[in-house]
């Protein structure tokens, strides 16, 4: 982990990760991420923030270490909760569980975030392997979804109710036995 990467731009104050810098966020801040990798899973936790890096995917990765989901929005958030800029890895939702099977690379429920230039690679859960929608209308834009794994259905991206506008995104070499290897809807 990048030490003291996270910067709360609003309130000028600094954070060794990401996911402390989110907890004491106030809505409508702005946390800019250094390049580096980041060995955490983090949850918006309803949160209304601007989380972006501040050099782009290439060098600037959220790893979650094997985690169930490496990024988290289940708690209604709207489309001011903005992830911009990560490479997302390293999610393995294969739990036993409910919800533990779910979205290795991103879990949301009923959200509405909006994700930008980020890409999700090596993720696998049983369902929806870089991306797990259900209900909410997530924005997802220029994303690339490549080499997630899901061990049913969606292994780029899953959608089971959810109304997601997805925009100038690439999907190449994710993989599911039944459906969606690419996205299922």
């Amino acid at each position: 982990m990048c030490i003291r990467d996270s910067h709360n731009i609003t309130q000028d104050t600094w954070y060794e990760t990401i996911q402390n810098a989110i907890d004491d966020a106030d809505t409508g801040d702005q946390i800019e991420v250094g390049p580096g990798t980041y060995y955490e899973a983090i949850d918006f936790s309803g949160k209304a923030i601007k989380l972006y890096s501040s050099d782009g995917p290439e060098v600037t990765t959220i790893d979650g270490a094997g985690n169930y989901h490496v990024v988290q929005c289940v708690n209604s958030e709207g489309s001011n909760t903005i992830l911009n800029g990560f490479t997302i890895t390293g999610g393995y939702a294969v739990g036993s569980v409910s919800g533990d099977d779910y979205g290795g690379g991103m879990y949301n429920v009923g959200g509405n975030p909006t994700v930008i230039n980020c890409i999700f690679t090596e993720n696998s859960a049983a369902i929806g392997g870089g991306m797990f929608n259900y209900g909410g209308s997530p924005t997802v834009t220029d994303c690339i979804f490549s080499g997630n794994l899901a061990l049913i259905s969606g292994g780029g991206m899953i959608n089971y109710g959810a109304n997601p506008t997805v925009a100038d995104c690439t999907f190449n070499n994710n993989t599911a036995p039944d459906d969606g290897g690419g996205m299922y809807n």
